[in-house]
């Protein structure tokens, strides 16, 4: 049976290889971090992806220094982006507490109601997510 892959797939795939690959080597990109630890190689797949970048920008002829200028150039409203993006998502997972806890509160009747762990554990979640997204900068 012939299966139909998206994009989504090859992205996942090829962030799969980059996996792969950084913990069979395990090449520590710092000093202070034993080459060959598991560390090591997660440290390595996150430098992967910015080095597979800079690749493809060299070959389609960016100089990196410029890209470099650029993107400091483009500081300002690269961080605001940036906020507002991780301050939505907190906001969203501190949605996803508020109705774990309202679920353990209200819905006493119903077998499959979160636990005390669940509602303990939304709590601390959304407590650190409400101070983090209603924090002023």
């Amino acid at each position: 049976m012939r299966q139909n892959h998206t994009m989504f797939d090859a992205i996942g795939a090829f962030f799969g290889q980059l996996w792969r690959t950084a913990n069979f080597w395990r090449i520590s990109p710092l000093g202070e971090v034993r080459t060959g630890s598991k560390l090591a190689g997660g440290l390595l797949f996150l430098v992967m992806p910015f080095g597979v970048a800079g690749v493809v920008l060299v070959a389609f002829g960016f100089d990196l220094d410029r890209v470099d200028r650029w993107l400091d150039a483009q500081g300002g409203w690269l961080d605001a982006v940036g906020t507002l993006a991780f301050r939505v998502l907190l906001g969203f997972i501190l949605l996803i507490c508020g109705a774990l806890i309202l679920g353990w509160l209200f819905d006493r009747k119903n077998p499959d109601r979160p636990g005390w762990g669940t509602a303990l554990g939304a709590l601390i979640v959304g407590y650190f997510c409400a101070m983090s997204v209603f924090a002023p900068l």
